[in-house]
């Protein structure tokens, strides 16, 4: 089911999410009912860099800490893209796209551009 969660929450999320580049392609927030009948809310991490999960975890408990909200309570856990459970929450939930990791690129060869040749003396 759709999240119902304080918007200082989502706002909290979507900015320490912001700063995960590279951790996982995306993180899904759904309401969910347990068994018994308890009623929360589960974040999922879609595709998950393999080592990645207790900082993402750490970084979801700091966002909501941070929000301000009393007694807040979000469960975590990690999906793979193809999980029927991830499918499902994609239909239903609040998607968070995490940026893709920033790769330093080498400085090119002198002479390996044609654009720039090298200059000769």
């Amino acid at each position: 089911m759709a999240p119902s969660v304080p918007e200082a929450v989502i706002a909290g999320l979507d900015a320490k999410l912001a700063r995960a580049g590279g951790l996982a392609e995306a993180a899904v927030l759904c309401g969910v009912v347990y068994e018994g009948g308890r009623r929360g809310h589960m974040l999922a991490f879609v595709n998950a860099a393999e080592g990645a999960e207790a900082a993402l975890a750490r970084a979801m408990g700091e966002a909501l800490v941070f929000s301000g909200v009393e007694a807040g309570e979000l469960d975590v856990t990690f999906l793979r893209s193809g999980d029927a459970a991830a499918l499902a929450m994609a239909r239903v939930g609040l998607r968070f796209d995490l940026p893709a990791p920033q790769v330093p690129q080498a400085p090119a060869a002198p002479g390996m551009d044609p654009s720039r040749p090298p200059k000769l003396r």
